[in-house]
């Protein structure tokens, strides 16, 4: 499957209905703005592959790889899927497009006993929380273990008002 590219950002014009009204002539103006319109809404709406992540780091910004469009944080919205409940192995590089390894052990003694994973939508920041609870003393160990891939919906145009 080839990827779809602009060369240009495409952005949106207003028409009037009567511009395109029938039996009234269609101008080259009017096609044009159609066009762009039709451009625009290809990608009005764009998931874009952000790749993975564990806590502490921070997504940056997505660009848009149809036409190079830099969204805003406003216009974004990240899908996280939690992969892993340990800390990824030494040579992890946040936002590699590859499945990371994970490290050789647990961060902390015992079962695993809660996770918690999330991103920032206004900031980018990720987070990842994994506690571990050893059954036979019922002592517990936070951790700042996980990894998470993440998956950027954006919509050009728009402004994020939930996180």
């Amino acid at each position: 499957m080839s990827q779809l590219t602009f060369g240009s950002i495409p952005g949106f014009f207003d028409l009037a209905d009567a511009a395109i009204a029938g039996d009234q002539p269609l101008t080259d103006d009017s096609i044009q703005k159609i066009s762009h319109n039709a451009k625009f809404g290809v990608v009005r709406v764009e998931p874009i592959y952000m790749g993975w992540y564990k806590n502490g780091d921070v997504i940056p910004t997505p660009v848009s790889p149809v036409d190079g469009y830099a969204y805003s944080r406003a216009e974004c919205n990240f899908d996280i899927i939690g992969f892993a409940t340990r800390a990824p192995a030494p040579g992890f590089v946040p936002g590699q497009a590859a499945r990371p390894a994970q490290a050789n052990a647990n961060g902390g003694a015992g079962e695993l006993y809660w996770e918690f994973f999330d991103v920032d939508d206004f900031t980018g920041a990720v987070y990842t929380a994994v506690s571990y609870r050893a059954e036979s003393t019922g002592v517990e160990t936070p951790t700042s273990d996980g990894m998470v891939k993440v998956r950027a919906q954006c919509i050009r145009a728009s402004v994020n008002v939930s996180n």
